[in-house]
């Protein structure tokens, strides 16, 4: 994607002024390089989620489902249900089911082990260049917006 322009803003307003132009544009490349990323190593960013949560302790799906964030769960190419997603990670052998709970294969664990590497490799070439504090800023202002504009925490 090139880098944007004044000409990419609406008229009378530059980009460097545009919140919601700035917000939408790195949403959108973040999504499209996290789910690259977790597409190389045969995930959807749900079923990463969905690892992720299961690494702390077994868990039922009315458990997972609340690990989700609201846009993990929509995918074009692969599945799009919490039961879908679980379902592919269990024909995997990541995941078994002992009941209702789900709970992380060895080589699940493992997997994940080496998938958190090269998110954690994704996200500081993400922020290179931003300072910890520059970064604790951004996503505290952000926060304080969504709370403005009517979020509640979970």
């Amino acid at each position: 994607m090139s880098e944007p322009t004044e000409q990419d803003a609406p008229a009378g307003r530059s980009a460097e002024q545009m919140l919601s132009y700035w917000i939408t544009l790195v949403d959108s490349l973040l999504t499209t390089r996290v789910n690259e990323s977790l597409a190389e190593h045969g995930l959807t960013r749900a079923q990463w989620q969905l690892m992720n949560a299961l690494t702390e302790r077994p868990q039922t799906t009315e458990e997972l489902g609340g690990s989700l964030a609201p846009a993990a769960a929509v995918s074009e190419d692969g599945p799009g249900t919490l039961e879908e997603h679980l379902d592919e990670l269990v024909e995997s052998g990541w995941l078994v089911t002992e009941g209702e709970l789900y709970t992380l294969t060895s080589t699940g664990r493992t997997s994940g082990e080496r998938v958190a590497a090269v998110v954690e490799e994704l996200r500081a070439e993400i922020t290179e260049g931003i300072s910890e504090d520059e970064y604790h800023v951004v996503v505290d202002s952000l926060r304080t917006m969504a709370g403005n504009l009517g979020w509640q925490r979970g």
